[in-house]
């Protein structure tokens, strides 16, 4: 972690976070010592808070970079190459940055885990087993996006005292994954159906259902399809599939549509998103167009090589498809990388467009895990094991459709599994479109180096083949981000660079 010599996680200092509305507050005030922090429920509770604050900022930007950018569906006009083409390098902040938000999170679920014994005042049983299997389950998720990032990555399961705790080697993408099942175990027991809505049993917090539907997503990334089901099973009666905007517009946040949701809600820019205005227009205030959607028409023009990508070529053959309109608009305005083209011929990314909240500031949560990617992930782990004519594959993918305003898929369009998986590939990527989705998709698939080559091709570049590993798990083609440089220097034990990396 970054300047461990300065020991950030031994001082109180690490747990005073700003305050937000829901169940993050209350916020600490002066300067409390660690230890005496954590000896009490009310200490403990502000430490628990604590721990889901990093997932704001990670949100907030930094993983639309590098995953929005590393895939087909979102592409840079602006200068921001470094995912685009992927020549992201060990300096790169936003690599850093996404490192550093996660181990501090999966610091401060560590000293929750290892002072939940010292607390003497808990008012229930029930409340400390509460709060352990919170802390497993955000532990698990932060591990989780690590691994996928970086690959095998020191698994740190205890509170840091002295600079020696945190000097640990890397360890390999089995064991990680095995330490995340480990956790999501425990937590799926430890964990409440639902919480009863008072201080420090809010909505929002992680359920069991919440760690049953991480365990789904984590089987399905190392192609675990026994398990799939099996995690998909125990939650697939527990959602419901609302209308596609309100999934994103503020009006049925931690409903049964989400499993799991970054919690924003504040009225400060540490606790609010602004995904609205760094996705829209320029002309609109405050607007940056941070990322646009691929758009074939283009032909690679306008700074970036992935204007090309076709996401919005999806639409063609699904005229019907009612998320279009939430998910990418043109609002009738001037084609800026193409100024000879008629207005209204520009797309931007719709879905996080807030006029409610000012400008830059919007409360919107961020969908971590909808309930319709469980749906997907069973259908997929389904067609994967054995495809079935009009089975239960395609009854789950045809509620998304329905829903949607399409017509049903029958084994007459889609006669066997390979056809399948290219439509339910389609059906995923619309579906969780900007939502952190897509490149992982890709790379857990073993094509993500076919895709944007395609892309590349703009540029006259080739995909860093050095940058890919075979996955040890699932056996297929797999790029990795370079771990950051300052950790090199901060962790003597680390080990070795990822491949490719300067």
């Amino acid at each position: 972690m970054k300047q461990l010599k300065s020991i950030t996680l031994l001082s109180g200092l690490f747990l005073f976070f700003t305050g937000c509305t829901g169940f993050l507050e209350p916020q600490m005030k002066g300067s409390t010592d660690l230890q005496q922090l954590i000896s009490s429920q009310q200490g403990m509770f502000t430490a628990v808070n604590g721990m889901y604050k990093p997932l704001q900022p990670i949100y907030r930007g930094n993983m639309q970079l590098i995953l929005e950018l590393a895939g087909d569906d979102g592409w840079a006009w602006r200068n921001a190459p470094e995912a685009d083409l992927f020549i992201s390098e060990q300096d790169y902040s936003n690599i850093a940055n996404v490192w550093q938000q996660h181990y501090l999170g999966i610091g401060r679920a560590n000293v929750i885990l290892d002072n939940l014994d010292n607390v003497t005042d808990f008012d229930s049983e029930q409340r400390k087993q509460d709060y352990e299997g919170q802390a497993k389950f955000m532990r698990a998720f932060y591990y989780f996006n690590l691994v996928r990032l970086y690959g095998g990555v020191p698994v740190i399961l205890h509170q840091i005292n002295q600079l020696e705790d945190a000097q640990v080697a890397r360890s390999s993408m089995e064991d990680v994954y095995l330490q995340i099942e480990k956790d999501l175990d425990e937590a799926e027991h430890l964990l409440p159906a639902e919480y009863a809505g008072t201080a420090g049993s809010e909505t929002g917090r992680p359920t069991t259902h919440a760690a049953s539907a991480l365990k789904t997503l984590v089987y399905l990334e190392i192609c675990n399809w026994d398990k799939v089901i099996e995690s998909a099973d125990k939650i697939i009666d527990k959602g419901l599939l609302v209308d596609y905007d309100d999934n994103f517009n503020g009006t049925a946040e931690n409903g049964k549509q989400v499993f799991f949701e970054v919690q924003y809600g504040g009225v400060t820019a540490a606790t609010t998103t602004n995904l609205s205005t760094s996705f829209s227009p320029q002309v609109f205030s405050n607007g940056s167009a941070m990322i646009l959607p691929t758009d074939d028409n283009l032909n690679g023009q306008g700074g970036g090589p992935s204007s090309g990508g076709g996401f919005v070529q999806l639409f063609d053959e699904r005229p019907g498809d009612n998320r279009k309109d939430v998910i990418i608009q043109t609002y009738g305005l001037a084609n800026f990388i193409k100024p000879d083209q008629p207005d209204g011929t520009l797309y931007y990314v719709n879905k996080y467009y807030n006029t409610v909240d000012a400008d830059g500031l919007s409360s919107w949560n961020f969908p971590l895990i909808r309930y319709a990617e469980i749906l997907l992930a069973k259908a997929e782990a389904l067609n994967e094991k054995s495809y079935a004519s009009d089975g239960e594959a395609f009854a789950l993918i045809n509620k998304l459709r329905e829903k949607a305003g399409l017509p049903p898929l029958t084994s007459v369009q889609i006669p066997d599994r390979e056809k399948f998986r290219n439509e339910l590939m389609n059906e995923r990527r619309i579906e969780l479109a900007f939502e952190c989705k897509r490149y992982f998709d890709l790379n857990r698939w073993g094509i993500v180096r076919q895709v944007i080559q395609k892309q590349l091709d703009f540029m006259k570049l080739k995909f860093p083949e050095n940058k890919v590993i075979t996955h040890p798990i699932t056996g297929k083609p797999y790029y990795l981000y370079p771990i950051p440089a300052t950790e090199f220097v901060n962790n003597a034990k680390l080990g070795e660079q990822n491949p490719g990396y300067k």
